[in-house]
């Protein structure tokens, strides 16, 4: 060790990131809210997601995959999820976790805030009403 120098942990050299400091700041990630990991989805202009209507309180989604049709790690808010054509979707939350959920044509749900990346495994449509605040 050479005086006045800090000491470089075996095998690490000048300038890298530690693997401490990087699990500390991937850590970090996970106290952010749900809307900071996450994009607007329709930053993405994937062309299986269209806005119907908008203001400044309510935005309406038409959600139109075609099986593998995918859409990035994206946010919503508080929205109604309307299934109008059934079908097969893989969801990937932020911590990698994989879900593979069936929707079913003609049913309604209340979905709570949610960051996540999509797969359309079958065709599938449905209509999203998001809250904006």
């Amino acid at each position: 060790m050479g005086r006045g120098r800090p000491s470089l942990a075996a095998g690490s050299r000048r300038g890298e990131i530690r693997p401490v400091v990087k699990s500390a700041a991937l850590g970090c990630l996970f106290l952010l809210p749900a809307p900071a990991l996450g994009q607007d989805v329709m930053r993405y202009h994937v062309r299986h997601i269209t806005v119907l209507a908008e203001d400044a309180n309510t935005r309406v989604l038409r959600y139109a995959a075609k099986a593998g049709d995918r859409t990035p790690m994206h946010s919503h808010p508080a929205s109604v999820v309307y299934v109008i054509k059934g079908g097969r979707v893989k969801i990937t939350l932020p911590d990698g976790s994989v879900t593979i959920t069936t929707v079913k044509a003609g049913t309604a749900s209340l979905r709570p805030p949610v960051t996540h990346a999509d797969e359309a495994l079958d065709d599938v449509e449905a209509v999203l009403i998001e809250r904006k605040r």
